[in-house]
């Protein structure tokens, strides 16, 4: 009886834990209602709540919608957003993901999307039906919003995993549009790692018998997973479009009272977002059946050059060896060559330097590798053959370069040897006090130790005067300045972690007088979020730029932050989705909202 009782409230508690979280489903067309050639987007929203936990997300990327009665669907977006509230006294978790997917309609028509049902979680979830009217476009209408304004990037069909390659990121403004603002561009890339995007340049052309100006950027770009992997772009702009709105409230194209002269003088600032058209780039692994035990990872096209500073020395005293790699690739990913072991030499890492070429191009230059090499005896001695191994894409195979062997000829060394015996040994003159050598120096001990010239006599005591003192401290200050930066110099060079680090706190900065200076909720917002990622970056020394907050969330766990200030940071991100994804407004105080995000990064 009583294993029956326990069972029994065992399998209660579990159905209570199992029920607490509520799961719904809503779906739109927003806007319900436009004119042909116009775009709406369809937005499927699961909400899922709980009083106990913060629920997690699964993530969804394909919906079974039913025929649509010709509209055509295009590119499933996500955005996610996390919130906790107490509602009667009671925490209650939220956790909301929308897929947004673009509409557009062949025809003048009513166009409807039935139920359909879908998995989510193990649970059998049910969308109901969502309906978009499509009316005729007015005879005086103008260019849909898509022909004034739009984005481009000539993405690749196929590359391999690692090949590092640019693609050029276009905005094209109609001449007749009129930008007011843009945004900083967001990426749907996890399979790649981008370079920041960079000063755009400004260009001009002619597509469709219309003429635009090109805002150009050019981004570098290196596959990290094999497969099918989605590079997708986007970005928000505001723009007033020429007659754009009396179209926006009038999908029939009429206007009212006034003139087309008037309408197009005064028009308004709107906010658009912008998207590439969805692509999918083929990512091939290396093949491996012909690698070189040389390669390490080039990719591209290049040449090897190798040489010394000499070629004569003494045992024992240090050359310098180089390695030159020239050409194109990813020469971000490229190592020094190593150097065969060898009995005769004694070698270290190398230091290495890159150098651009063809407007600061990081595909294109000339990377140097340069190893000290110190012979540890007298003779005629090889340096050994150095390989270096790249793998060219467009023939799909592995080349080797090699260098010959390098001839030094090493001369005996001139330096005093240590005794080594109990020989008998002239006594010095008694004016002379002799330290005992304990044990050669070696060229880096020798390099790292100043020569001592000891004097006889001093008459005058200058370590008794201020002045010396004085001296002394400034040079010592100076000497330790000298030593920090350029040790922090180095460091930003040798450590790739460290120099991100540094970089997103100098973004940051910019990032938050942006975010305290906008007058607008959705510039705010936008700031406000990327002041999130680049604080998050800072703390953990990883590359949080373009995380969703799941991933915040759990960085900043990771890192040790209080749940109030994860949960500060979770409402501001659904309030930046909400406002960015389902088109509502923000009515909240806006210092309040600035004064919250102060909080936070202060936290951060």
């Amino acid at each position: 009886m009583h294993r029956f009782k326990f069972t029994l409230t065992l399998f209660l508690w579990f159905l209570a834990l199992s029920t607490s979280a509520e799961i719904s489903v809503t779906t739109i067309f927003n806007p319900p209602r436009i004119a042909l050639g116009d775009k709406a987007q369809y937005i499927l929203e699961i909400k899922e709540t709980d009083t106990s936990r913060q629920p997690e997300i699964e993530s969804v990327t394909s919906l079974p919608i039913p025929q649509s009665g010709g509209l055509e669907l295009t590119y499933i977006r996500t955005g996610t957003g996390q919130q906790s509230s107490f509602i009667n006294g009671a925490r209650e978790y939220s956790v909301t993901q929308q897929l947004i997917i673009d509409a557009d309609a062949p025809h003048v028509g009513t166009f409807t999307l039935p139920t359909y049902v879908f998995q989510y979680k193990g649970q059998t979830l049910r969308a109901p039906a969502a309906t978009l009217q499509v009316v005729e476009r007015g005879t005086d209408a103008g260019p849909t919003t898509d022909e004034l304004i739009f984005l481009k990037a000539d993405t690749p069909d196929q590359l391999y995993i690692g090949q590092t390659t640019t693609l050029q990121l276009k905005l094209y403004i109609a001449t007749n549009v009129r930008l007011s603002s843009l945004s900083s561009f967001d990426r749907s890339a996890d399979g790649f790692t981008i370079s920041e995007l960079p000063g755009r340049q400004e260009t001009s052309e002619i597509v469709n018998g219309r003429s635009y100006r090109v805002l150009n950027s050019t981004l570098s770009i290196t596959p990290i997973q094999t497969g099918p992997q989605d590079l997708n772009f986007q970005c928000t702009v505001s723009a007033s479009l020429p007659g754009q709105n009396n179209r926006s409230r009038d999908p029939l194209g009429g206007r009212g009272f006034g003139s087309r002269i008037f309408d197009d003088f005064f028009t308004r600032s709107e906010r658009f977002t912008l998207y590439t058209k969805p692509t999918t780039v083929e990512v091939l692994a290396l093949p491996t059946n012909d690698e070189p035990a040389s390669f390490t990872g080039a990719i591209g096209d290049f040449v090897m050059q190798v040489y010394t500073d000499r070629n004569q020395t003494q045992a024992g005293e240090p050359i310098m060896l180089s390695v030159e790699i020239s050409g194109s690739g990813n020469f971000d990913r490229i190592n020094g060559p190593t150097i065969p072991e060898t009995a005769h030499w004694r070698s270290y890492e190398p230091e290495s330097n890159f150098q651009s070429r063809s407007g600061g191009s990081a595909l294109l230059g000339t990377k140097r590798f340069d190893y000290v090499m110190i012979p540890k005896q007298a003779g005629i001695l090889e340096i050994p053959e150095i390989r270096f191994a790249y793998f060219e894409p467009e023939t799909q195979r592995y080349t080797q370069l090699s260098s010959p062997a390098i001839e030094i000829e090493v001369s005996p060394s001139d330096r005093p040897a240590a005794p080594s015996g109990k020989g008998t040994q002239t006594a010095p003159p008694p004016s002379m006090e002799i330290l005992p050598l304990q044990q050669e120096l070696t060229v880096e001990e020798a390099l790292l130790t100043l020569d001592y010239l000891p004097s006889s006599s001093h008459k005058t005591r200058h370590w008794n005067k201020p002045r010396f003192w004085s001296i002394n401290a400034v040079i010592a200050v100076g000497l330790v300045t000298i030593g920090l930066v350029l040790r922090r110099k180095r460091r930003l060079k040798e450590d790739p972690t460290y120099a991100d680090q540094q970089s997103a706190k100098q973004e940051l900065r910019t990032t938050k007088a942006a975010a305290q200076q906008a007058k607008v909720a959705d510039d705010f917002y936008a700031q406000a979020q990327n002041a999130i990622r680049l604080a998050v970056t800072y703390r953990s020394g990883e590359n949080h730029r373009t995380a969703n907050i799941d991933t915040l969330c759990e960085a900043m766990l990771k890192t040790g932050f209080s749940e109030r200030t994860i949960s500060q940071t979770s409402r501001l991100f659904a309030t930046a989705d909400a406002l960015r994804f389902a088109g509502k407004k923000s009515n909240g105080d806006l210092a309040k909202a600035k004064t919250e995000l102060e909080g936070i990064l202060k936290a951060l």
